[in-house]
């Protein structure tokens, strides 16, 4: 009886902890006002998305591509990255971030400023597929008179 008892409780316990630790404690443990955007890669369609690609639909699905990103010059930003398939990286050239590894299946934490006014590529730094070109997108970042700044690059 104990050993039913344990593995239910392991069956479901374990994923309200997980559930508990995504929704309640992550959220907090960056500072207020972070805006944590989450993307991932597909090699096989060259894209990022904001659509969650996991096994179940990874063939089946079309998840949307992510083109242009909006931000407010000053804003402090959290990427959570995933690969849904291969091994990816992120790199925001202009303003020195990476390239950063998003291995397959994990989930990697890049943080930036938007301190500059104006339009930011952020790409994939690793040929991944025949599509990888493709998979780059734009951090449309609008001007804020209090976050000082040059607006050209």
């Amino acid at each position: 009886m104990a050993g039913v008892a344990a593995v239910v409780l392991v069956l479901v316990g374990l994923p309200l902890l997980l559930w508990y630790w995504r929704a309640v404690i992550m959220p907090h443990s960056y500072p207020p006002g972070t805006k944590v955007i989450t993307l991932t890669a597909v090699a096989k369609d060259g894209i990022w998305t904001e659509d969650q690609v996991v096994g179940h639909n990874y063939w089946r699905g079309k998840p949307t591509r992510i083109e242009e990103i909006p931000l407010t010059q000053g804003d402090h930003v959290v990427m959570r990255l995933k690969s849904a398939d291969v091994l990816h990286s992120f790199a925001i050239p202009l303003l020195h971030v990476g390239p950063v590894d998003v291995p397959a299946g994990h989930t990697v934490d890049v943080a930036f400023d938007a301190s500059r006014a104006g339009a930011l590529t952020f790409l994939c730094w690793t040929v991944c597929s025949p599509q990888h070109e493709s998979l780059r997108g734009t951090f449309q970042v609008k001007g804020n008179d209090k976050a000082g700044g040059d607006a050209s690059w």
